[in-house]
């Protein structure tokens, strides 16, 4: 997910649609086996909210379809675990911030992914409700997600700045990148024939094409001409097939080109196609792009560049400040039925993941959750006397 919004960001062609069509396929897939089972479990604690196992496998669901192989489950519920962790840091950070998505932000998202998934109004509810799920939860999952775009908007935006001076250096620095070979604007005239084509259909289709040069070289505009004889495609057009370069066109047809000046029309050439006569309206020689018609695509790949790096800093500085334990791969007290979760969690230190800002704040948030633990049976114990 975080990689998906970095992506989208740092495009100019972000659109809310875009946004709520990749939040509709992450969120909305069908249930997977594993919701069906009867046992869940907390995998992770991330400051006070928990992550359960369900939750983690859906999301892996998710994520196999960005894989065109098989990949190992654990890596895909590790990676399932690492991204939902991440958005509930940041979801804390921006709700930390004052950051709130209001109902008409979320309104219109459900309508958005509804007219872009093809579906009628009331049948996106109709089904969530047959996968078990209500309309309600949806729309906060949905609203969390705006929420993670909005924040890493913000965040990355105070982060990352490129100085039009970085920007002119890059140009300097690079200019092979921005070199535009030289291109020519062409208009023709096509007199078809089939390969293979008898002698004789060939002399009266060249006597066609050798009658049309004369009426050009007598005055008649190229593209009227080309609109009443040529039976190519481009005739609508006056002939023009608009700018091309070397290695578009077929051998005899680019050696006319190129052998023309601006405005001089060919003598008859023939092609595998049939008989041509070719006008060069434009020649544009090769040539370096100026900088300011190339100033925003570099700035943007500079920006895009950056953003991923500020981004990996301020996910790491989010965990370094937060409480954070996981257990994903622990034995269970009750056994599962999936062979999954027999292992350790490990991290890239070797060590199993825990993150605590210090020592008094772990046993601080330990006993909180145990007092939350405590409140839950008596909760469940009341429930069952009833």
């Amino acid at each position: 997910m975080r990689e998906l919004i970095l992506n989208l960001m740092s495009s100019k062609k972000l659109t809310k649609q875009t946004l709520f069509t990749v939040i509709f396929c992450l969120i909305f897939m069908k249930v997977s086996s594993v919701e069906g089972k009867i046992f869940d479990r907390v995998v992770a604690k991330v400051n006070t909210e928990i992550i359960t196992l369900s939750s983690i496998e859906t999301r892996a669901e998710a994520l196999k379809q960005k894989y065109m192989e098989n990949v190992d489950e654990k890596k895909i519920l590790q990676e399932a675990l690492e991204m939902m962790i991440d958005e509930k840091l940041q979801i804390q950070q921006g709700k930390k911030m004052g950051f709130e998505i209001d109902d008409i932000s979320v309104d219109a998202a459900i309508k958005n992914i509804e007219m872009k998934n093809s579906l009628e109004e009331g049948q996106l509810e109709i089904m969530l409700e047959s996968e078990g799920k209500s309309i309600e939860t949806y729309k906060n999952r949905i609203r969390d997600q705006i929420l993670v775009s909005k924040i890493i908007r913000f965040e990355m935006g105070s982060r990352v700045a490129i100085s039009k001076r970085k920007i002119e250096k890059y140009y300097h620095d690079n200019q092979k990148e921005f070199w535009e070979p030289g291109k020519v604007r062409v208009r023709h005239i096509l007199i078809l024939f089939e390969k293979g084509a008898s002698e004789i259909t060939r002399k009266k289709k060249y006597k066609e094409i050798d009658s049309i040069l004369a009426e050009l070289k007598e005055g008649k505009d190229f593209a009227e001409a080309a609109k009443e004889y040529s039976e190519d495609v481009s005739a609508s057009m006056g002939g023009d097939v608009g700018f091309v370069v070397k290695g578009q066109m077929v051998p005899e047809f680019e050696k006319a080109v190129y052998r023309l000046k601006e405005g001089e029309i060919s003598d008859v050439v023939e092609t595998e196609y049939g008989y041509h006569i070719i006008k060069v309206e434009k020649i544009q020689k090769g040539r370096t792009l100026p900088f300011k018609e190339v100033e925003n695509k570099i700035k943007n790949t500079l920006l895009n560049r950056k953003q991923k790096s500020a981004y990996k800093d301020w996910m790491n500085e989010l965990r370094e400040s937060a409480f954070i334990e996981t257990s994903l791969f622990e034995d269970p007290k009750k056994k599962l039925s999936s062979k999954l979760f027999d292992l350790k969690t490990i991290h890239k230190n070797g060590s199993e993941y825990s993150k605590p800002f210090n020592k008094n704040k772990k046993r601080e948030m330990k006993n909180k959750w145990k007092e939350m633990y405590k409140s839950v049976e008596k909760s469940k114990s009341q429930t069952d006397d009833k």
